[in-house]
C-alpha cells in the first residue's frame, strides 16, 4: 500500500513539473513571436507569463496572462488574454473589452488605438497557432458594458446645479459691469 501511494505522488509531482515546464516553454515561444513588436504611447511589449515556481498543481494553475507591458514609464500594464497550457486555448480580448477594463479601472483611455490592438490580435493568431493554440476572442461581458453606460450617464442633478450656479454667476458679473458702468 505504502509503495504504491508513493508512486502516485512521484507521478503526481512529474505531472506538475511536466505542465510546469510545458508552460515555461510556452511563454518563451510566444515571447520569441513578440520579438521587435512595440504598440501605443506606451511602448508596450507582449509578454506571456510564466506560472511561478516549479509546479502548477497538476495544471490547475497553469493559467497564463498574456500582458501588454509598458515600457515607458506612466503606462499601466494591461492584460490581453489568458492562455490555458492544458487544454492549449487561449481567450483573447478584444479591443473594446481592454478599452473598457482600462477606462473603468485607471480613469483615462488605454492610449493604444484599435488599428494598433487589431495588428496585435492578428499576430497572436500566427504565434498562437503555431504553438499549437486555439484563440478564440472575448468581448466584453454584459456587466461591464452596463457598468461603462453607467458611468457615462450625465448626472442630471449635478447638471441642474451647475446651470444654477452658471446663471447665478452670470447674474452677478451683469450687475458688478452695471456698477461699474455707473
Amino acid at each position: 500500500m505504502y509503495d504504491g501511494a508513493v508512486r502516485d505522488r512521484s507521478e503526481l509531482e512529474a505531472l506538475r513539473t511536466r505542465v510546469a515546464n510545458q508552460a515555461a516553454s510556452l511563454a518563451e515561444t510566444v515571447n520569441d513571436g513578440f520579438d521587435e513588436f512595440h504598440m501605443g504611447a506606451g511602448d508596450y511589449v507582449v509578454e506571456l507569463s510564466v506560472p511561478e515556481g516549479p509546479s502548477t498543481g497538476g495544471g490547475t494553475q497553469a493559467r497564463q496572462n498574456i500582458r501588454l507591458v509598458p515600457r515607458r514609464k506612466g503606462y499601466a500594464m494591461v492584460i490581453a488574454g489568458t492562455v490555458d497550457p492544458v487544454t492549449s486555448t487561449c481567450e483573447l480580448r478584444t479591443f473594446e473589452h481592454v478599452a473598457m477594463l482600462h477606462e473603468l479601472r485607471f480613469k483615462q483611455p488605454l492610449e493604444i488605438s484599435g488599428e494598433e490592438y487589431d495588428q496585435f490580435l492578428r499576430k497572436a493568431d500566427v504565434v498562437l497557432n503555431l504553438a499549437r493554440v486555439k484563440a478564440v476572442r472575448v468581448p466584453p461581458p454584459p456587466e461591464l458594458v452596463a457598468e461603462q453606460r453607467a458611468r457615462r450617464r450625465l448626472n442630471v442633478p449635478m447638471l441642474v446645479v451647475f446651470f444654477f450656479v452658471m446663471l447665478l454667476a452670470a447674474i452677478v458679473v451683469y450687475r458688478v459691469a452695471l456698477t461699474l458702468k455707473h
